[in-house]
């Protein structure tokens, strides 16, 4: 049963009932589109109702927040570079920089994405200044493509 659909059978004293003690309750105003697009997304990611969307929303809302502010929190993430491994001596600028961040970077992984390009993921715990000057660099070196960070909270 669709959202839409059985959130309208649901009494109203039964869902504030379950509702926990820790939980605020706020209210949220939206245009009618993004209100569909909201169920839709309850809907198609199976989520248990708009508040846990909302919430997961919102844990990403806050967690680019923090990144933005570049202090020196610790952060973890991933660094995705992609890279035509054709370029002379990219695998060895790549090695180098990952040896010399090697307190920040936990893991690497490569692999092959077609005959002209491979694809690096780095995993990263540290200060959100050194996963920036990482990316930077990584994105300097001549025949990266992309390099795409995603930092997460705790």
């Amino acid at each position: 049963m669709a959202y839409r659909e059985w959130n309208s059978i649901i009494p109203t004293a039964v869902v504030a009932d379950a509702m926990s003690d820790d939980l605020d309750r706020i209210s949220l105003t939206l245009p009618p589109e993004m209100t569909t697009q909201l169920d839709d997304i309850v809907d198609d990611w199976e989520y248990a109702s708009r508040s846990e969307a909302v919430r997961d929303a919102l844990r990403d809302f806050f967690g680019a927040y923090e990144w933005e502010s570049a202090d020196d929190t610790v952060h973890h993430g991933t660094v995705v570079v992609v890279h035509d491994h054709h370029i002379d001596g990219i695998a060895d600028d790549l090695q180098s920089i990952q040896h010399e961040m090697a307190d920040l970077i936990t893991s690497v992984q490569h692999i092959h994405l077609s005959h002209d390009t491979c694809m690096e993921t780095l995993i990263v715990e540290g200060p959100g200044t050194a996963i920036t000057e990482l990316s930077n660099r990584l994105r300097a070196l001549g025949g990266v493509n992309q390099v795409k960070v995603v930092v997460v909270g705790e």
